[in-house]
């Protein structure tokens, strides 16, 4: 076991000790959903699973499948990985799951959902950064691999939801 997922599962045990389950969340505030306003596309990128988790049947590309399909119904364009290369200042989706397999045969699981966009710095504006302008998560311990799917497709869903009160319909 390496220092990283050891000192993943001190924390999520530590978390689990006070809140317990897996639908422990981390939001940083209601003013991420004023940020939402206007926003109409996005590329979805996320993060490469552990080969052994994708091995059990998590894989990246369901993940984001789900993704893209829940922002696709509500009328978010998802652009491609090339035309996100091509067409500048595109919001990023990035989905973040990392999950560590226990010795009581459980998963301890650290899931994040951020909307990456680019920003000019207030102090340096000429200077164009990515920052994280939206965010939501989860940890805890989990029996099943399909729940940490489950928890990462409700993370989409409060995004979902936020960017609809964002952007009401006309």
């Amino acid at each position: 076991m390496t220092g990283k997922q050891f000192s993943l599962i001190m924390v999520l045990a530590i978390a689990m000790s006070f809140f317990g389950g897996m639908a422990t969340t981390i939001r940083a505030g209601d003013t991420e959903i004023r940020l939402l306003r206007g926003l109409k596309e996005v590329f979805v990128e996320v993060d490469d699973l552990d080969f052994r988790v994708e091995r059990l049947g998590l894989t990246t590309d369901h993940l984001r499948t789900d993704a893209v399909n829940k922002l696709k119904m509500v009328g978010i364009k998802v652009q491609s990985e090339k035309e996100s290369m091509t067409t500048p200042g595109i919001p990023h989706l990035h989905i973040i799951v990392e999950v560590l397999g226990t010795s009581s045969g459980n998963y301890a699981a650290h899931i994040r959902v951020e909307l990456r966009e680019p920003v000019n710095l207030v102090r340096n504006p000429g200077m164009e950064v990515f920052a994280t302008t939206w965010t939501s998560g989860r940890f805890g311990v989990t029996y099943s691999l399909s729940d940490v799917r489950q928890q990462e497709q409700q993370l989409i869903d409060t995004f979902v939801n936020e960017y609809l009160a964002a952007n009401p319909k006309q």
